[in-house]
């Protein structure tokens, strides 16, 4: 396995017992990559949604009836039911090895008995090993409708917003500081310069905890972080019948769509 040490460094966490999140901004996300279509009546899969904040966002557009959240973090979807008991909540007992290291390696989705317009997958597979997201894949394309679209994110290690002073996704990420800790001394520039730009050409890298990790295959132990990042290329590699699409602002995101399975 090619590493490279982050500037960051860190002991790793055996486990992530609950992850609340506060990011926003999922609905206008998806809303745009999808071209603004009419949500009413469609059937919504959020899968890696949390406590459901795509749907509060929605503002009425998508139904709580009509709206699924599954999730690997049981204390999350507690919440999200808590919030919108007219949704569904379906807690996915699946191995992540930062947010449910004790979870069930390779589990099956669980039976939903529905079909979906939309899937979508926010920053969801940038936390998956490239084997398991193609399987994940493989599966949430067979719960679409004929017309259904599965949409899902993915972190380009080289793209920087204009506007946020040119940062790069993986200075980003390996300059971020691991959810719930303390804060970190700040790495030394020369030392992170050296690190990104090694992966400026890659494929493929993951911050796994201290160390940026160049190579995809093997599987991962539990750690406190574990952040996946894609070049468009790798993306089309894995997903050739996906379009993919570059992030819409204020996101660092791109997107890629496909539809159901042939």
């Amino acid at each position: 396995m090619s590493t490279f040490p982050s500037p960051a460094h860190r002991a790793a966490s055996p486990r992530q017992a609950s992850y609340i999140s506060t990011k926003t901004g999922q609905f206008a996300y998806f809303d745009s990559q999808l071209g603004r279509p009419d949500w009413s009546g469609r059937r919504v899969l959020d899968f890696g949604g949390n406590v459901g904040t795509f749907l509060e966002e929605s503002a009425g557009r998508v139904q709580p009836s009509l709206y699924w959240c599954v999730d690997v973090l049981r204390t999350a979807i507690e919440e999200g039911r808590r919030r919108t008991p007219r949704a569904h909540w379906i807690f996915y007992d699946r191995y992540n090895p930062q947010f449910n290291p004790g979870g069930v390696p390779g589990l099956e989705l669980p039976d939903l008995e529905t079909r979906f317009d939309y899937i979508l997958a926010y920053s969801v597979f940038t936390h998956t090993p490239d084997d398991e997201t193609v399987e994940l894949v493989r599966a949430l394309r067979s719960l679409l409708t004929d017309d259904g679209v599965l949409a899902f994110t993915f972190l380009d290690p080289d793209w920087a917003p204009r506007d946020k002073g040119h940062e790069s996704n993986v200075r980003w990420r390996l300059n971020s500081r691991s959810l719930g800790k303390a804060p970190e001394p700040r790495p030394v520039p020369a030392r992170l310069d050296a690190v990104v730009e090694h992966a400026r050409e890659a494929l493929w890298c993951a911050v796994v905890d201290h160390t940026l990790v160049f190579d995809a295959r093997g599987p991962v132990g539990p750690c406190g972080r574990y952040d996946v990042l894609w070049s468009p290329d790798h993306a089309r590699s894995l997903f050739p019948a996906a379009e993919v699409r570059p992030p819409v602002a204020p996101e660092r995101q791109h997107c890629c769509l496909i539809g159901p399975k042939d």
